[in-house]
This record gives structure tokens, C-alpha cells and sequence, in this order.
């Protein structure tokens, strides 16, 4: 790191050797704390700078900043997506795209899993919450603070969530 700047020491290097007394040292340990006080800003700024650039929206990295921050022990916070049901669609013969639905006594003649479910439009849709964050009951944690810790890395494509203690 090109800007590692250990300013106690600098002062010792820089100050002449009659110069150093006990009481000078101290003197200018004192007019050079708050610019040491704006360095350790600085590096603190940067190491959270590079803790967000090595987290995207994936969900293990999701995952890993909601442990980090919340449960740095067990670990024990993830992820789940949102439950969905795939469709199933009807064609009409002028269609081309024959799919036979059999009774519960032909079951194992067709080439389709069985049996076929056949759900509505709202039903094969996202149920409201695009996925589920999972929080161990254990875990004390800010709603409003876990919220802004997901917003901060989820997609903002991503519809709604939920946070569910288990």
C-alpha cells in the first residue's frame, strides 16, 4: 500500500537529533493527531469501499454481506427463491401442439409426467415476494437496517421480499 504512513515514527525520522527531546515529541504528536485522525478516515473509507465492490447481487454474495453484518457466528441467514408453479398450456388441434391429458386410470401411457396439474394465471405467477430471505429466530437483528443491507445489493429488477425467522 503506497500510502501505509506511520506518523509517529515519520516524526521521530524527520525531527533532528537535538531536537529531540521528550516534550518536543510530544508537541508535535499533538499538531499531527488530527491529520492522523484524517488518514484513519481515509482507510477506513476505503476498506468499506473495497468490502462493496467485492460484493455484487449474486445471491451467495447476498447472503455473505446479511452474515457478515447480522450473524457473523453461526451464519445461519439465506436465501430461498420465491415458490412458483410452472404452467401448463392448452392447445387447440388447429394449433399443432397436441398434449393429451389422461384419466387417472391411463396413468404411465403418456409422455408426460404424471399427473398433470393444471393451475390459473395467478397461481403461476410469483406469490408476491421474488425471494425469501431466511433469518434464524436467534438472530437480533434492525428490520429497517436489513432491509436497507438488502436494497443495497439485490437487483433492482428484483421485485419484493420477505424476511421469515425459522
Amino acid at each position: 500500500m503506497y500510502y501505509s504512513i506511520d506518523f509517529r515514527a515519520l516524526i521521530k525520522m524527520l525531527v533532528p537529533v537535538r531536537l529531540r527531546k521528550p516534550v518536543t515529541l510530544s508537541w508535535l504528536k499533538c499538531l499531527v493527531q488530527p491529520v492522523t485522525d484524517i488518514y484513519n478516515l481515509f482507510v477506513q473509507n476505503r476498506n468499506n469501499n473495497l468490502y462493496l465492490l467485492q460484493h455484487n447481487s449474486q445471491v451467495v454474495y447476498l447472503q455473505a454481506a446479511l452474515n457478515d453484518t447480522f450473524d457473523a457466528t453461526d451464519r445461519g441467514i439465506y436465501i430461498i427463491d420465491g415458490s412458483i408453479a410452472d404452467p401448463l398450456f392448452l392447445f387447440l388441434n388447429a394449433e399443432n401442439h397436441p398434449l393429451w391429458l389422461g384419466l387417472n386410470a391411463e396413468e404411465g401411457t403418456t409422455a408426460y409426467p404424471d399427473p398433470q396439474w393444471l393451475y390459473t394465471g395467478a397461481e403461476t405467477a410469483y406469490n408476491a415476494f421474488n425471494f425469501l430471505v431466511m433469518v434464524p429466530v436467534a438472530v437480533v437483528y434492525d428490520t429497517d437496517r436489513m432491509r436497507a443491507l438488502i436494497d443495497r445489493y439485490r437487483l433492482p429488477s428484483k421485485g419484493s421480499y420477505m424476511m421469515v425467522s425459522y
